[in-house]
């Protein structure tokens, strides 16, 4: 069995037996690679047990120390472009010279940085960028992502069978929104909610995720905990009648893929709009509330017929994407 370096942001936590992150895209990737690759992986350390975990079997930590006597390479794998990653890239290439390896895009680099530092932050992207066009080839989540060449084109899925199984119907007498994601200024969380607050007609909206951030509360807004628990979470989708994804950026959006298995119609805004794709059941609205109260209402006057045309999406599977990654990395 070939080894493979992955290189990771994300903070991991480690036991004996299981290895957790806070999120569940890089779990999925770890599961995948294990499975053909003993895995040397390299990431931000997290000092307690994390939601989503993973049985490590063939997954052995290098920190710092133990990365300048590491020298069993057959193949590196970098998870998104950040400062940290790029750090140990160039160390890697300074003691191996020519490597052989991939560089997984989740998202557009590009925007991120750009939204949070201006000008100068897609100009810093902009060189860690080359340094890997120039080194790896790129696996990307979405044919849009900005990239001199994209190699690869792949869409990361969680979705199994339970996600497809019995569907259930909701009164439609109002609209019952739903955000399920990360809290950072880039997602549009925050925007969603000073949209939405100070507007006089009927919902309810859930914001489900790391809640530390956002702590206020109206009676027309519920903020509960990040989950982990499958079957918890697509409970979550079956309680709403809408799932809205307020980003202003986003590569292949897992929970666009799990709403569209609930049968619960998406709803995104002008910045993302590569992410309808062929989808049916996504709409397009302009970031003000007069656009956005329109296309709900739409949607919720059309209800049985757009969940009818959703019948027609071919969904990516968990497993499906699991094979992909491993074959693009043993090939």
């Amino acid at each position: 069995m070939k080894d493979l370096l992955v290189i990771s942001n994300d903070r991991i936590f480690f036991s004996k037996s299981n290895i957790s992150s806070k999120f569940n895209d890089t779990i999925n990737i770890l599961d995948a690679v294990q499975k053909r690759f003993n895995i040397y992986l390299i990431s931000r350390e997290n000092s307690t047990k994390q939601n989503f975990l993973l049985k490590k079997s063939k997954i052995i930590k290098l920190n710092f120390k133990k990365f300048f006597f590491f020298r069993k390479i057959n193949k590196i794998l970098i998870i998104s472009i950040t400062p940290r990653n790029i750090f140990f890239f160039l160390i890697i290439k300074f003691f191996f010279k020519k490597i052989n390896g991939f560089v997984y895009l989740r998202s557009d680099g590009y925007k991120e940085y750009k939204s949070k530092y201006g000008k100068l932050g897609s100009i810093f992207y902009d060189i860690m960028m080359k340094i890997v066009e120039g080194n790896l080839k790129i696996i990307s989540v979405n044919k849009n992502i900005k990239t001199k060449k994209i190699h690869y084109l792949i869409t990361p899925s969680e979705l199994n069978d339970d996600w497809f199984k019995k569907e259930i119907k909701l009164k439609l007498d109002f609209p019952k929104l739903l955000y399920f994601g990360r809290f950072k200024k880039e997602k549009g969380v925050f925007s969603l909610i000073r949209l939405l607050e100070d507007e006089k007609f009927k919902f309810n909206l859930t914001i489900a995720g790391d809640n530390e951030k956002i702590k206020k509360k109206t009676k027309n807004i519920k903020i509960v905990r990040e989950l982990s628990n499958q079957k918890k979470i697509i409970n979550l989708y079956n309680k709403h009648n809408i799932f809205i994804l307020p980003s202003y950026t986003e590569g292949s959006p897992k929970v666009v893929l799990e709403s569209l298995a609930r049968k619960r119609p998406v709803i995104i805004f002008d910045e993302i709009k590569h992410v309808k794709s062929n989808f049916k059941g996504i709409f397009i609205s302009k970031r003000n509330i007069k656009d956005l109260k329109k296309t709900i209402k739409y949607i919720l006057k059309n209800y049985p017929k757009i969940q009818k045309q959703m019948s027609q999406n071919i969904l990516e599977t968990k497993k499906n994407f699991q094979k992909k990654l491993i074959d693009i990395l043993h090939g």
